[in-house]
């Protein structure tokens, strides 16, 4: 008779939860990442607008057009605070999911501990009962050799 862990079902579907919340720890990552790429791609920019409009403004550039640079600026130190602001809720999404799965992780494992110590029990009770009988099987040629 094969080993049948009679709490199969239950362990696939933790396994199963397991990878879900594995998928949603990997996206909440991800968004995070992506944002912070954003941020320093913005950042870039604006140090190097801020390079531009003094080289534009000894090349002649008008009050108009530097104002206008100045505005565009300013949103986008708006959109800069925004962006900064968006990384500390996802940074709590990302913790959060991340204590998730590592609930997740943990009930998973304890089933799986649990089939890993019934599967050796009842390996060792099959060799056990292997040893039964080569014993029977000795005993019975013993006696049969008495006779």
């Amino acid at each position: 008779m094969a080993f049948r862990f009679a709490l199969a079902p239950l362990l696939r579907l933790r396994q199963s939860i397991e990878r879900q919340r594995a998928l949603a720890l990997q996206e909440a990552s991800l968004r995070v990442s992506r944002t912070q790429e954003t941020l320093a791609h913005l950042d870039r920019f604006l140090a190097n607008s801020a390079q531009s409009d003094s080289a534009s403004l000894a090349a002649g550039r008008t009050a108009a057009e530097l104002q206008f640079a100045d505005l565009c600026r300013d949103n986008l130190q708006r959109f800069r605070q925004d962006l900064q602001s968006n990384i500390r809720k996802l940074e709590l999404l990302r913790q959060q999911a991340a204590g998730e799965y590592q609930q997740a992780y943990r009930e998973r494992e304890v089933l799986d501990t649990l089939r890993v110590r019934q599967r050796r029990v009842y390996q060792q009770e099959q060799l056990r009962r292997q040893q039964r009988e080569v014993d029977s099987v000795f005993l019975l040629q013993r006696w049969h050799r008495r006779d």
